[in-house]
């Protein structure tokens, strides 16, 4: 039996009460909060230590270079991608965190 997988578009505040963001230790620029790991080797790596496992990775990305708004999604992403986070909680299902305010 094939488990289902759902994909759900949530606000920042939303992901941030339930998912938890912990802070990059090596954060020099306070983007995101100091929430954010670049995609530089030294970040990457730190992150990897400090994710207890791929379901506590996020993806910052650019999905509509039209748009004003950046999604961040749940795994580490490749495309697109402009930085990371980890979360203290998992994510389970699929999930797009949005400040597009048409979408949530």
């Amino acid at each position: 039996m094939k488990l289902e997988t759902y994909h759900s578009i949530i606000s920042w505040n939303e992901w941030e009460k339930t998912y938890r963001p912990v802070r990059n230790p090596l954060a020099t620029d306070p983007g995101f909060w100091g929430f954010m790991f670049e995609t530089l080797y030294n970040e990457t790596e730190a992150m990897k230590l400090i994710a207890e496992s791929q379901y506590n990775v996020w993806t910052l990305v650019d999905n509509n270079p039209n748009s004003v708004y950046l999604d961040i999604v749940s795994g580490a992403r490749y495309i697109n991608r402009m930085g990371y986070f980890v979360t203290e909680i998992p994510w389970t299902d699929e999930v797009t965190v949005s400040n597009d305010p048409s979408y949530v």
